[in-house]
């Protein structure tokens, strides 16, 4: 049934989690990772009566917009191109540009070789900025029922935004939760896909050139990356 319930796959991380800790002839613990994701359908159920699902919320079309998207240990960042879309405001069918610079308690637990006892990795990251991305397409253009294509370098993050879930109960799979609850709230078909990384600058200077205002990194784009339309920035 998920197939025909928007969002529904993203819910069942923690549940299948829960199972691989049941041993024969023991109950199943229902932990509040579980409670959550009953929740989430139990929100779906009062959704689905008060709003049905369109057909064209199930099925991945040509995309209306496409992304390019990357994180970094400084921040996340990408641009979106608007193709069929209507826009919110007065925003215009221009290229949205946004970044967001992570704030230091999340740099300073970041896993690498300086501090291997770091507790969020760099693909949770990658994971975190697809969801934040998704949420500026809402919040500028009319997405319902409009397919987004999204393309990342993170082989990790496709994975995990392709498939819908993890068996665990952590970050992931509570940020695969909010992906699913983005979807059914605004009613777009998400599409995955993978660029290389040495063909995904415009994402890598969104997500790392923070020594840049607003207005700097607004002309940097459009001298490096001119555009029939302006970039637009989207605040996050």
């Amino acid at each position: 049934m998920s197939l025909a319930l928007p969002g529904a796959r993203n819910m069942f991380s923690t549940m299948q989690e829960a199972l691989t800790h049941r041993r024969k002839g023991t109950r199943i613990q229902l932990n509040k990772g579980v409670h959550q994701a009953l929740d989430d359908f139990c929100w779906m159920l009062a959704n689905i009566k008060n709003r049905p699902t369109r057909i064209a919320e199930l099925v991945p079309l040509s995309p209306s917009a496409i992304e390019y998207h990357d994180a970094s240990g400084l921040g996340a960042g990408s641009v979106w191109f608007p193709g069929y879309l209507n826009p919110r405001g007065t925003t215009g069918n221009a290229p949205i540009l946004w970044r967001i610079q992570w704030p230091k308690d999340i740099t300073d637990n970041l896993v690498t070789f300086a501090n291997p006892l770091g507790k969020i990795t760099n693909s949770d990251l990658e994971l975190a900025g697809g969801l934040l991305y998704l949420d500026v397409a809402a919040r500028s253009f009319d997405t319902r029922e409009r397919t987004l294509l999204s393309k990342t370098d993170n082989l990790a993050t496709l994975y995990w935004q392709c498939k819908g879930s993890t068996i665990a109960n952590n970050a992931t799979s509570q940020l695969l939760r909010l992906f699913g609850i983005h979807q059914r709230f605004h009613r777009y078909v998400p599409r995955h896909d993978y660029i290389a990384g040495p063909s995904n600058s415009l994402a890598d200077d969104a997500s790392r050139l923070f020594e840049l205002n607003d207005a700097q990194l607004l002309t940097h784009f459009s001298t490096t990356y001119p555009q029939k339309e302006h970039f637009k920035l989207a605040t996050v």
